[in-house]
C-alpha cells in the first residue's frame, strides 16, 4: 500500500511540474482571500483548516489609501496578517485543546507565486499542563509555490510544512495512553515533524480541491483531503462562506494498535460570515463541525481526546484578516 501511494504521489507531482509550468498572474481584488492552508483552521488546510484576530485593527488612513485598483505594496508582492480567536483547536479531527480560548496568529509574505507562512498556536489555558497555563503550544512554518493554468481553470500549490509542536516544554499524553509513555509518566519529549503536500483546485462551481500530504520525517503517513466551497452574497459586499471537506488517512507508524489506521478519516463543515471593513481589513465569525467518517477514525480520535470519550466537535470563533 505504501509503495502504491508513494508512486501515486510522485507521479502526481511530476505531472504538475511538467504540464503546469506556465506562470499565470492572478488579478488583484480589493478583498483578497487568505492563502490556503489547513486546517482545518488554517494550517493546510489545512489546518485547521483549518481561526485568527487582533485586539484592535487600525484601518489605513485616507492619505495612505492608493487610487482604486492599486495596492499599498508592489503588485508582485503579497502580505497577509491573520489573527483568529477560537473556542477550540481541532486539527484533522483531533482535539488539541479543551476548555480554553486559543489564539492563532498567522503571517504570510509572498512574491511571484512563492510564499512563506508562520503560524502559531497560543493556548490561554492548556488542558494538558497541570496548572493549565497560558503557553505557546505550536509553531509551524509553511513554504509554498502556487500557480494556475487558465485554459483548464486549474490552480495548484506545492508545499512543505514544518510542525513544531510544543517547542518549549513537554506534551501531556491523554490519560488513556499513559501506558505508551515508556516510563515518562504522562509526558513525551518535544515533537517536530515535516510534511510535503500538493493541492489541485478547479475554478468552477463549488471550487473543488484535492490535497495530498505525506509525512517525511517520522515515517510515511499519508493524508488525502477533498473539499468544496461556495460563497453567497448576503448584504452589499458581505458573503456567507460555506465549506465541506472529507479525508482519508493512511498511517501505520508506531507500535500502538489504537493509533494505526487506513480508512476514511474526518469530515469538517464550516459556515462563516465575511464582513469587509475596507479594502484591506475583514472580520469573519465562523462556526465549524468536525466528525469522523468511519468507525476506525471514530475510535482513533476518541482514544487521543483529552477525556478519551469525544470524537465529534462543534467549535468556532472570529477571524480578523489584513491583506495588503
Amino acid at each position: 500500500m505504501k509503495k502504491s501511494l508513494r508512486a501515486l504521489s510522485l507521479s502526481f507531482l511530476l505531472i504538475i511540474a511538467m504540464g503546469l509550468g506556465t506562470f499565470a498572474r492572478a488579478e488583484y481584488t480589493t478583498t483578497p482571500e487568505k492563502p490556503a492552508a489547513p486546517a482545518e483552521a488554517t494550517k493546510p488546510a489545512t489546518a485547521p483548516a483549518a481561526a485568527t484576530a487582533p485586539a484592535a485593527v487600525t484601518p489605513p488612513t485616507t492619505e495612505a489609501t492608493p487610487p482604486a485598483g492599486m495596492k499599498l505594496i508592489p503588485e508582485d508582492l503579497i502580505a497577509d496578517f491573520n489573527l483568529s480567536l477560537y473556542s477550540q483547536y481541532i486539527w484533522r479531527g483531533y482535539e488539541l485543546s479543551k476548555d480554553s480560548v486559543v489564539i492563532f496568529p498567522q503571517l504570510t509574505v509572498g512574491y511571484k507565486g512563492f510564499a512563506v507562512t508562520l503560524w502559531v498556536d497560543l493556548d490561554t489555558s492548556f488542558k494538558g499542563s497541570p496548572d493549565k497555563e497560558f503557553k505557546l503550544q505550536e509553531t509551524d512554518v509553511i513554504a509554498t509555490y502556487s500557480n494556475s493554468y487558465t485554459p483548464w481553470k486549474l490552480n495548484y500549490t506545492l508545499g512543505w510544512i514544518l510542525y513544531d509542536y510544543q517547542p518549549t516544554s513537554y506534551q501531556v499524553i491523554p490519560p488513556n495512553a499513559l501506558e505508551q509513555a515508556n516510563g515518562k509518566a504522562g509526558r513525551i519529549p518535544n515533537t517536530k515533524t515535516q510534511e510535503i503536500f500538493a493541492t489541485l483546485g478547479l475554478d468552477t462551481f463549488l471550487k473543488p480541491t484535492l490535497s495530498i500530504y505525506q509525512e517525511i520525517e517520522k515515517g510515511h503517513a499519508w493524508y488525502f483531503n477533498l473539499g468544496i466551497s461556495h460563497s453567497l452574497p448576503v448584504y452589499k459586499n458581505w458573503t456567507l462562506d460555506m465549506a465541506l471537506t472529507a479525508s482519508y488517512m493512511h498511517n501505520q507508524n508506531g507500535n500502538d494498535p489504537n493509533l494505526l489506521i487506513s480508512a476514511f478519516h474526518d469530515g469538517n463543515l464550516s459556515v462563516g460570515l465575511k464582513i469587509p471593513i475596507n479594502n484591506y481589513v475583514s472580520i469573519k465569525p465562523n462556526l465549524q463541525w468536525s466528525f469522523p467518517l468511519s468507525e476506525a477514525a471514530a475510535n482513533r480520535i476518541k482514544y487521543t481526546s483529552f477525556t478519551g470519550h469525544n470524537n465529534t466537535f462543534v467549535y468556532g470563533g472570529i477571524i480578523f484578516d489584513v491583506a495588503l
